[in-house]
């Protein structure tokens, strides 16, 4: 006798459907604390020049009676300059596709266009967040090696930024420009299809094979190497590069002042040696006052590990807490922020700091339309439609000075991104 079996009735059955979950992290801290540019001050595609003081007058003297004076120096002037750039996501909808969508919560789970849209703009912004602690090149990862179509990245500390995050910040179906990291030239795409830890990820080449990767590369969205907006990686440093039209090298008044561990702990003396830089160079002495400091979750997990031991039993208590919750000093504002570096707490000044906007974040709709039918193949219109999202900006600094890093903190122990995915 055959016993009857769900697979058997399975047609017949209902199926309870639970709501939609969003399955990966959508954290913003450092894109919308920046302050803009007020709406009077619309920003055109000359950007903003920046004039400031870098030299004092020179030729002071200290003679007798009657003594000539040196003959005096003149201070020097100059300009820098802050240009916005643009960063979009396009979207392609079937129209079948929108007539669903619109149809209601009784057939559908994504509520209208809208809902969708929110969605691409979460991802955009959160591509936004990440490139925000970078310098501009748009990298989202570093190569290591490639083999067998499996692309390794970095994943430990170094000078530079971006080296910490392994693939944790590849998205995959996206397509990246492997670029050289010497020259800047590109390579050729990977297309990634797969991440099988938080260090590796599978990848279909385009241009390029496995043995054309080389350690260091930089892996940047397709065409965006050098084109996305600057981060603090470009705006806190003490770098010989270009600041904003400016050489570093020829102006070092544009350098920050950096705290450089070398790989040993971030300990309090360290917090309280930045802080001391912003002091000596900022004009501001005693405490300090309208300062933020951004700090991934594991600085932030060494920063409260090292009062555990302060923790004290009164008596009284009944029940065991083993924790410090948060880590302040001072007046100071912490930020935890999960896409950080591992190794860099940045300190800024924040009414220093601004986003230049030239196009606030939305949709590109200068034809008055959200979508926009595809031409299709016969080149008279298609049941399909297509619109983008996106901002133009730049963030930019007044004075460096004002802004001090931590950089090459250990985080040996500590919870990590790539930990987490590990």
């Amino acid at each position: 006798m055959a016993e009857l079996q769900i697979p058997t009735i399975n047609p017949a059955l209902n199926q309870i459907v639970g709501e939609l979950r969003t399955q990966y992290e959508t954290q913003l801290t450092a894109y919308n604390a920046i302050g803009k540019r007020g709406k009077k001050n619309f920003v055109n595609g000359k950007g903003e020049r920046i004039p400031s003081k870098f030299r004092r007058p020179t030729g002071i003297t200290a003679h007798q009676e009657g003594g000539s004076f040196n003959a005096p120096g003149t201070p020097r002037y100059d300009d820098m300059y802050v240009y916005p750039l643009a960063v979009s996501l396009a979207y392609d909808l079937s129209g079948r596709v929108i007539r669903n969508m619109n149809a209601g919560s009784e057939y559908t789970q994504i509520e209208g266009l809208s809902d969708y849209l929110a969605d691409v703009s979460a991802a955009l912004q959160k591509d936004i967040e990440r490139n925000m602690w970078g310098n501009g090149q748009g990298s989202r990862a570093i190569a290591t090696s490639s083999s067998g179509g499996t692309l390794t990245c970095q994943s430990a500390g170094a000078a530079t930024y971006g080296a910490t995050k392994g693939t944790t910040h590849l998205e995959i179906g996206e397509v990246y420009d492997v670029i050289n990291s010497s020259t800047g030239a590109v390579k050729g795409q990977a297309r990634v299809t797969n991440k099988p830890s938080a260090t590796t990820a599978t990848v279909t080449y385009s241009g390029m094979a496995d043995a054309d990767v080389s350690s260091g590369d930089f892996i940047v969205p397709q065409g965006g190497y050098l084109n996305f907006p600057r981060g603090f990686a470009y705006l806190v440093n003490n770098g010989t590069d270009i600041f904003q039209a400016l050489s570093r090298s020829t102006y070092p008044e544009l350098r920050s002042s950096v705290v450089d561990l070398a790989g040993a702990s971030n300990t309090i003396s360290d917090f309280s040696q930045a802080v001391s830089f912003l002091q000596i160079r900022g004009d501001v002495l005693g405490p300090q006052s309208g300062v933020s400091v951004w700090m991934p979750v594991a600085q932030e997990a060494n920063l409260l590990r090292l009062g555990q031991n302060l923790k004290r039993f009164d008596g009284a208590d009944s029940k065991f807490d083993g924790s410090f919750q948060t880590f302040g000093y001072g007046s100071l504002t912490i930020n935890v922020c999960k896409d950080l570096d591992e190794d860099r707490l940045y300190f800024t000044r924040m009414d220093d700091i601004f986003n230049l906007e030239e196009m606030p974040f939305g949709t590109y709709d200068l034809d008055g339309n959200q979508l926009r039918m595809k031409l299709g193949t016969a080149g008279v219109g298609s049941d399909a439609y297509v619109g983008a999202l996106g901002v133009q900006f730049n963030i930019g600094l007044g004075q460096p000075r004002l802004h001090t890093l931590i950089k090459r903190a250990s985080f040996t122990g500590l919870p990590t991104e790539v930990q987490a995915f590990s």
